[in-house]
Parts: C-alpha cells; structure tokens; sequence
C-alpha cells in the first residue's frame, strides 16, 4: 500500500486525509453548486453528481505521493472540501500548484486558511517540492486573501484570461518558496 494513503493531518478545526473510495456518495451533496464551480477550473463540474466524484477520486489516487498531493477536508466530523497540489512536469519537476476548495456552508470561517496552511507545512516536511504556485479569479478576492495570509507573493495578473458561463476575468498568479 502506498503510504500516503495512510496520512492525517490534524489542524485545530480540521482533518486532512487522502480521498477514500467511500467519499464518493459524500462529495455530490457538497460539491454541486454553481457557487463553488462558478470559482474554479473547469476540472472541477457544474452539475456535480456520483460519476464526477467517482472521476476525481480516482485521478487523485493515480500517483498520490509522488506527483499529487489531494485531500478530503472534514471539519466537525463532516466533509467540508477538498485541497491538494499537482507537481509540475519536466523543468518544473521541483515545484507543485496548489488547489482548494469549500461547501458553501464551510465559507467565511477561516477554514481554507487553516487547510492551505497544513497543506503547505505538508508539501514541505514531506517532499521534495522546493516551490508552490497558485492561482485564483479576479472575481474572488476572498481566496487571494487566504494565498496572502498563507505567504503566497502576488507575482502578476493574467488580463482577461478566465472565460466562464459567458464571463471573463482575470487570473491572478501567485507563487512561494516552501
């Protein structure tokens, strides 16, 4: 068994684990929201159902440890969302791009500071990724600010480059050292 489908992270409100097979009927009810897709990459559906969930889980298992880092994220005992980190490829092998995301019932608490913060201290006691990189819509300031209080630098704004539902937006980059 691969050893990182053994890892806890314990923070002071949360839970970090590797994506469970059993999380699949867990991920839809939370998951499926114009809210939470309306911020994120198009990997991440609008509807959101079982055979999504079912997707994501096995791609985060495929290389988990090595070339991905995925974690379900429960706060009191329930599924609250997801963070991880995807190695770059080639001359970029050393550095990894940071991911997140929250239930809409889970936002404005403080949470994904809590887990971008494990995550990071994760991705730099554990491997050997040398530099994180992260993104977020100009639409959402409320997760520019956890990559700031996390200690990502702002490094440039890619004008225009988001299109979703018919709107565009800008693509705010972010990077730190680990």
């Amino acid at each position: 068994m691969n050893e990182f489908m053994l890892v806890e992270i314990n923070t002071e409100r949360c839970l970090l684990r590797p994506w469970r097979v059993e999380d699949i009927p867990l991920v839809p009810p939370l998951a499926d929201t114009r809210d939470i897709s309306w911020n994120t990459s198009f990997r991440f559906p609008y509807p959101y159902d079982e055979e999504a969930a079912k997707r994501m889980i096995q791609w985060s298992r495929d290389g988990a440890g090595e070339n991905k880092w995925q974690f379900a994220v429960s706060s009191d005992g329930e599924l609250a969302g997801g963070c991880g980190a995807i190695r770059g490829v080639g001359v970029e092998a050393h550095t990894a791009t940071v991911g997140y995301w929250l239930g809409t019932a889970w936002w404005g608490r403080g949470l994904a500071t809590e887990m971008v913060a494990a995550l990071i201290r994760y991705m730099r006691e554990e491997t050997d990724v040398e530099q994180l990189s992260a993104s977020c819509f100009g639409w959402n300031p409320a997760s520019r600010r956890v990559l700031e209080k996390t200690g990502f630098a702002h490094e440039g704004v890619r004008r225009g480059v988001v299109r979703k539902w018919g709107r565009t937006t800008d693509l705010w980059m972010y990077g730190r050292p680990l």
